[in-house]
């Protein structure tokens, strides 16, 4: 008997979020987080399903700074295009389990997928996340195609950061654990004194099209800091770790096997561009540029992301 079951059918061409595992009979609503226990460790994962079961699944893997799923629009426009959308709050966030390692999450995560039986997936992984869905990708065959949006791979970015208190706040938590709990509640105090809203729009103010997104969907944003700003500061280490420091997986040309695109959003300096072309090239993928923002590309553009997906994968 596998954790991830359904429990009820629903009309086939009925947009839903599935009432799986401990929800029990409660009735489908629209994008409602729900939680399994997956695999011999019996962790739990948090995760967000909307659309049929026969429509092909479209996974996202959040980012440290947006920890939430895609909006509801997005959601509804995936299953008119043929996906079912699920979003995975990973290791760490939420009510999902904590793991030490990011193979471990790639492997956790693989046990999902396994025992939710769900075929022929099409992987988002956003920003910190990315390290994640690289090894996943490689180890499940059930991942057919992935998109790795704000992918740093191998490449310096800190100096990049704008404002410019914003990068040294990074160095600090990459240094050690002390340095991690730190920086988070110095990140926290930023956002109690202005709020999430300002927040986000101050370290966004290069992207017309990130700030836009900040003022269009306020209480998805709330709900996302709602979730990043109470993560434990060893989990923000690692999300640094991971995605701001060389991944020895990122050999070059290692994604001549791994079906799939590295995106960026146009918005995005001329720096982040030539640094993240460069190393496309190096880990032998294609890359190409979703049309408005940056940090929040992915669902600032989902209509062109969506576009790209069914042509593509």
């Amino acid at each position: 008997m596998t954790n991830v079951s359904i429990l009820s059918p629903a009309p086939a061409d009925t947009p839903h979020g599935n009432a799986l595992d401990e929800v029990g009979d409660k009735k489908r609503v629209l994008r409602v987080w729900q939680s399994a226990r997956v695999g011999p460790s019996k962790r739990r994962l948090e995760f967000m399903q909307f659309g049929a079961d026969h429509l092909r699944p479209l996974i996202f893997l959040h980012s440290l700074e947006y920890a939430n799923c895609p909006a509801w629009g997005f959601c509804v426009d995936a299953a008119e295009a043929g996906f079912g959308t699920f979003a995975i709050r990973r290791p760490g966030f939420g009510a999902s389990d904590r793991v030490s390692e990011v193979e471990e999450q790639a492997a956790l995560l693989g046990q999902f997928l396994d025992e939710a039986k769900l075929e022929n997936v099409v992987l988002v992984s956003v920003g910190s996340a990315c390290p994640v869905g690289y090894r996943l990708a490689a180890a499940s065959p059930r991942v057919s195609y992935s998109a790795y949006v704000n992918c740093v791979f191998n490449r310096d970015i800190l100096l990049e950061f704008r404002p410019q208190w914003f990068g040294p706040i990074l160095v600090q938590a990459l240094k050690n654990p002390a340095g991690a709990r730190v920086s988070l509640e110095a990140l926290r105090q930023i956002a109690r004194r202005v709020g999430p809203s300002r927040f986000y729009e101050t370290v966004t103010q290069k992207s017309p099209g990130d700030v836009e997104f900040v003022r269009n969907f306020v209480r998805d944003v709330e709900a996302a800091w709602a979730v990043g700003s109470t993560i434990h500061w060893d989990t923000f280490r690692d999300e640094m770790r991971y995605s701001l420091s060389d991944d020895a997986f990122l050999t070059d040309g290692v994604f001549a096997k791994i079906r799939g695109i590295a995106l960026s959003g146009a918005e995005t300096t001329s720096t982040s561009k030539a640094g993240f072309e460069a190393e496309s090239k190096r880990v032998g993928i294609p890359f190409g540029y979703l049309p408005s923002g940056d940090i929040f590309a992915a669902y600032q553009s989902g209509g062109a992301l969506l576009e790209l997906l069914r042509e593509c994968a």
